[in-house]
């Protein structure tokens, strides 16, 4: 509740400062905080969609090379991976198993160097949307309050076999919306406390495992990361046998 003024409140006030009986001092407001965010998830773009935005990105990200400094993908390499997965897309047309196995493969290698990219425009932008629109990256504004409370664990996690043989994917609900997701596997059965390996931080609800033993049993989970190093708690583990 706001605290009603006194007359001897605040200190130095005299009778015609201004201040009226039924003035109310407010003493705290809700801790918000607008910023401009990059987006670092891609996995919603269509197949035609994505390749013309990572150009965006890579075009404009060059241009302004000097306000974002070293980046976790040299733009070299974007540019290789834009190309690839383009090559990739014109191939798929035929329809084959392979063609498709491939594209998707270059998908997820492109998907994954923009929100390496994303979440580093956003180290560097800090929400300032001039920034931000240098990168060429696609954007959102926030205009909420500042939640500084652990995330609730990720529900629904399913595994299920990928289409190379040694890989995985588990999709899940995450605690919270537009957040990242520290993924841990374990390979005993069952699973030990001393077990579990970190697998990679990632954003969205959807992760690739890749390289397990074929025919070895793996438990999955999933947590995702708050803000100021606060994490949530860890989601129910899932299983499945690798093929």
């Amino acid at each position: 509740m706001p605290e009603p003024v006194r007359w001897d409140m605040p200190s130095g006030q005299t009778y015609d400062s201004g201040i009226h009986w039924d003035a109310v001092q407010v003493t705290s407001k809700p801790r918000t905080k607008m910023t401009t965010k990059a987006i670092t998830y891609f996995g919603d773009y269509s197949e035609g969609a994505l390749s013309p935005v990572a150009l965006t990105i890579h075009t404009d990200m060059g241009t302004n090379a000097a306000t974002f400094g070293t980046l976790p993908v040299s733009l070299p390499d974007l540019l290789t991976h834009i190309q690839d997965y383009n090559a990739k897309l014109a191939a798929k047309a035929d329809r084959s198993k392979n063609a498709t196995v491939l594209f998707n493969a270059a998908r997820a290698l492109l998907e994954d160097d923009l929100s390496k990219l994303g979440n580093h425009v956003n180290n560097v932008a800090n929400g300032d949307p001039v920034i931000v629109a240098k990168s060429g990256f696609p954007s959102y504004d926030t205009d909420r309050p500042v939640n500084e409370d652990p995330p609730p664990a990720p529900e629904d996690l399913v595994l299920k076999h990928g289409k190379v043989s040694g890989s995985i994917i588990g999709r899940y609900k995450p605690g919270r919306a537009r957040s990242m997701n520290e993924v841990q596997i374990n390979l005993t059965d069952p699973p030990s406390a001393e077990g579990w390996l970190d697998y990679k931080t990632i954003s969205g609800g959807r992760v690739e495992i890749t390289g397990l033993p074929p025919g070895s049993v793996v438990w999955v989970r999933v947590r995702t990361l708050g803000l100021k190093g606060v994490v949530g708690d860890w989601s129910d583990p899932a299983m499945i046998r690798v093929l």
